[in-house]
């Protein structure tokens, strides 16, 4: 690569940075109801701005000839950078259907490569002309030994992350399908983009480098050079993309030029969806979406979506597992249904997915299904 960087190549990877900074900035300033997961989104896309930075400064020619090639903060960056891509990826999609506690011990594991890799690039001051491939031979043994592990690190770590991304994307899917409108399609098919494009990326640079022994100097760069345009056409597709469906990505509703909704009739769409809960129980069928809903008390989804916002302060997910949570606790405290296991519950409160009732119903009433009712039978001496 360092015989092939021209300055168009340099140009179009401060151009491609300049469009991470621009999908940063449009992911995180920009409203919407997934905050964090806007807010991982902002963080991969600055990783991706530093490692095309440092990428630029590691591998141009001129550039190492000047002292720069001698501070081991460029090599440190690139790393840092490289190796975060992974766990920030995986912390969007996982966020996507749960809040991320990024404290927790768990989560705070994802950190050990890259403060590996960045405490030997300290201890061993590795500098930008030790982190070139063609450079080793000139170093120690013990040098060299530790310059060819954080390679190894950075590049087998990334692609471990995108399989775990797939089955986290995997199951995001499975979920969709079981609980209905718990993510935006829309959000889905970006992470689908997101996930699709940079694994065929991690996975040419994972091949590129175990080739790396077997191939000539010539080759090398070349490979180098494919994978760095891997993230200058990833970043301008994502980029146009992201341009393309703006509204429906951060969900910016458009302003209402319509005359506003007189009280008496908003009155009676409210009954209307009272009467669908406490009468019809709607909430009680398994397959129930907004769109089904609508259609069986005769209102328009958008109107039933507003009122939902707008009155009861919830979405339409968030409304219909609220009262199906208060059917599970009507059942678990009924003597009709003593007998009844908790799975029982789950399918005759609406629920078709047991994870999705454990989660709303220990969220909402603090306790599991199980010490609820223990704990309702021990009020009653029993």
């Amino acid at each position: 690569m360092k015989n092939t960087f021209l300055n168009l190549h340099e140009v179009i990877l401060v151009l491609t940075f300049a469009e991470s900074i621009f999908l940063c900035a449009l992911f995180k300033f920009m409203p919407s109801t997934q905050v964090q997961s806007r807010n991982f989104l902002a963080l991969f896309f600055v990783l991706i701005a530093g490692t095309l930075v440092t990428t630029l400064i590691t591998w141009n020619a001129s550039l190492q000839s000047l002292a720069i090639a001698y501070w081991n903060l460029v090599p440190l960056v690139l790393s840092v950078c490289l190796l975060l891509q992974g766990p920030c990826l995986y912390f969007y999609l996982r966020s996507l259907s749960e809040t991320i506690v990024v404290r927790r011990w768990i989560n705070l594991v994802h950190l050990l490569p890259t403060l590996l890799a960045a405490s030997l690039i300290l201890i061993f001051n590795v500098n930008v002309t030790e982190w070139l491939p063609w450079n080793w031979p000139a170093l120690a043994e013990r040098d060299r030994a530790a310059v060819k592990f954080i390679w190894a690190i950075v590049r087998c770590s990334p692609l471990i992350y995108v399989l775990s991304c797939f089955r986290v994307e995997f199951r995001l899917r499975q979920r969709q399908k079981q609980v209905y409108s718990i993510i935006p399609e829309k959000e889905l098919r970006w992470a689908e983009i997101v996930l699709g494009g940079f694994f065929i990326h991690w996975l040419w640079s994972f091949v590129g480098y175990f080739l790396g022994d077997y191939i000539s100097g010539d080759m090398n760069d070349l490979v180098g050079t494919i994978n760095n345009y891997f993230t200058v056409i990833l970043v301008n597709v994502l980029c146009v993309f992201g341009l393309v469906n703006t509204r429906q990505l951060l969900h910016v509703e458009p302003v209402s030029v319509t005359k506003p909704v007189e009280v008496v009739q908003l009155d009676n769409k409210i009954s209307i969806i009272e009467r669908a809960i406490h009468e019809q129980k709607l909430h009680l069928e398994s397959q129930i979406n907004l769109e089904r809903f609508s259609e069986q008390i005769g209102l328009r989804a958008r109107d039933v979506s507003n009122i939902i916002n707008s009155h009861y302060k919830s979405n339409f997910f968030e409304f219909i597992n609220g009262y199906r949570v208060e059917e599970a606790k009507r059942l678990l405290t009924s003597d009709a249904h003593k007998d009844d296991t908790i799975l029982d519950i789950i399918y005759k409160s609406g629920f078709n997915s047991q994870s999705a009732f454990h989660r709303f119903f220990k969220r909402i009433v603090g306790v599991t299904p199980s010490e609820f009712r223990n704990n309702y039978r021990k009020t009653l001496g029993e």
